[in-house]
Formats: C-alpha cells, sequence, structure tokens
C-alpha cells in the first residue's frame, strides 16, 4: 500500500466514524426539539416556528406564555441544558 491509499483510507475511516456520531447526535436534537413543543402544544402555545405549526397546529392555541408545573419544568431545563451540550441548532 503506498503512503498515498494509506491517508486516503486513514481519511475515510475518520469521515466515516465522524458521521456515524453526527446522525445520532442529529436526532437526538430533533427528538429533543419534539419533545420541547410537545410540552409547550400541550399547554395552548401559539407556535410562530413553521415546523412546530405544521406538526402541532395553532387551531387550539391560546397563549404565547404557558404556565408549566414544576415537573414540566425542570423536562424544559434538562431539554435545553443537553440540546446546548449537543449544540442543537
Amino acid at each position: 500500500m503506498n503512503k498515498f491509499s494509506a491517508v486516503f483510507l486513514a481519511s475515510l475511516a475518520s469521515f466515516a466514524c465522524a458521521s456515524a456520531f453526527a446522525a445520532p447526535t442529529s436526532q437526538e436534537c430533533q427528538k429533543l426539539q419534539n419533545d420541547y413543543n410537545l410540552i409547550y402544544a400541550s399547554k395552548g402555545f401559539c407556535f410562530k416556528d413553521a415546523d412546530a405549526k405544521a406538526k402541532y397546529g395553532n387551531d387550539n392555541c391560546f397563549t404565547s406564555k404557558p404556565k408549566f408545573s414544576e415537573k414540566e419544568q425542570q423536562r424544559i431545563d434538562q431539554i435545553k441544558d443537553r440540546q446546548k451540550a449537543l449544540n442543537c441548532n
């Protein structure tokens, strides 16, 4: 195996490993956002985000400042912390 082939294979392996980690992170970010939006939707939140509107609708919304139970607020805080740790957008 020549030097170019070895470098190419090493680069390819690095890219494959990075891609393998990126997909689960992206999936986790999406799940976290869905969980977050679901909590808000359950409290009658009026979404402005097009994706959230499409998924949850605004037909039954009635607030832009929902009130959460202590448990719900703790979960929201956990979601935000995890999103920050993962650098979710």
